[in-house]
Protein backbone atom coordinates (compact mmCIF):
# COMPACT_ATOMS: atom_id res chain seq x y z
CA UNK A 1 0.00 0.00 0.00
CA UNK A 2 1.31 3.45 -0.92
CA UNK A 3 0.34 6.43 1.17
CA UNK A 4 -0.26 9.86 -0.32
CA UNK A 5 2.37 11.32 2.02
CA UNK A 6 5.09 9.20 0.43
CA UNK A 7 5.21 11.59 -2.53
CA UNK A 8 4.81 14.91 -0.75
CA UNK A 9 7.55 17.52 -0.51
CA UNK A 10 7.69 20.61 1.71
CA UNK A 11 7.43 23.70 -0.49
CA UNK A 12 8.31 27.23 0.53
CA UNK A 13 5.30 29.53 0.25
CA UNK A 14 5.93 33.13 -0.80
CA UNK A 15 3.78 36.21 -1.38
CA UNK A 16 4.90 38.43 -4.25
CA UNK A 17 5.22 42.07 -3.26
CA UNK A 18 3.37 44.67 -5.27
CA UNK A 19 5.70 46.46 -7.72
CA UNK A 20 8.76 44.56 -6.50
CA UNK A 21 10.64 41.50 -7.75
CA UNK A 22 11.21 40.29 -4.18
CA UNK A 23 8.82 38.07 -2.28
CA UNK A 24 8.01 37.53 1.38
CA UNK A 25 8.45 34.03 2.83
CA UNK A 26 5.17 33.05 4.50
CA UNK A 27 6.06 29.52 5.57
CA UNK A 28 6.13 25.93 4.35
CA UNK A 29 3.43 23.56 3.11
CA UNK A 30 3.68 19.94 1.94
CA UNK A 31 2.28 18.97 -1.42
CA UNK A 32 2.70 16.53 -4.29
CA UNK A 33 3.55 19.52 -6.53
CA UNK A 34 3.74 23.31 -6.27
CA UNK A 35 0.09 23.88 -7.19
CA UNK A 36 -1.08 21.36 -4.60
CA UNK A 37 1.01 23.08 -1.90
CA UNK A 38 -0.30 26.51 -2.94
CA UNK A 39 -3.93 25.35 -2.86
CA UNK A 40 -3.42 23.78 0.56
CA UNK A 41 -1.82 26.99 1.89
CA UNK A 42 -4.62 29.18 0.54
CA UNK A 43 -7.27 26.93 2.06
CA UNK A 44 -5.52 26.47 5.42
CA UNK A 45 -4.87 30.20 5.86
CA UNK A 46 -8.19 31.40 4.42
CA UNK A 47 -6.38 33.61 1.92
CA UNK A 48 -8.66 36.12 0.16
CA UNK A 49 -9.32 35.45 -3.54
CA UNK A 50 -7.65 38.70 -4.59
CA UNK A 51 -4.33 37.49 -3.09
CA UNK A 52 -4.38 34.06 -4.82
CA UNK A 53 -2.20 35.18 -7.75
CA UNK A 54 0.37 36.71 -5.39
CA UNK A 55 0.97 33.39 -3.59
CA UNK A 56 3.57 31.04 -5.04
CA UNK A 57 5.02 27.73 -3.90
CA UNK A 58 8.65 26.98 -4.67
CA UNK A 59 10.79 23.90 -4.20
CA UNK A 60 13.34 24.73 -1.46
CA UNK A 61 16.86 25.49 -2.69
CA UNK A 62 18.39 23.24 -0.01
CA UNK A 63 16.80 20.23 -1.71
CA UNK A 64 18.73 20.96 -4.92
CA UNK A 65 22.15 20.75 -3.24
Amino acid sequence: MVFHGDYEVDFEIYEKREGDVRSKLLGHMPGVNALDAKLRWVEAHETPHEKFDKIQALFPLEEWK
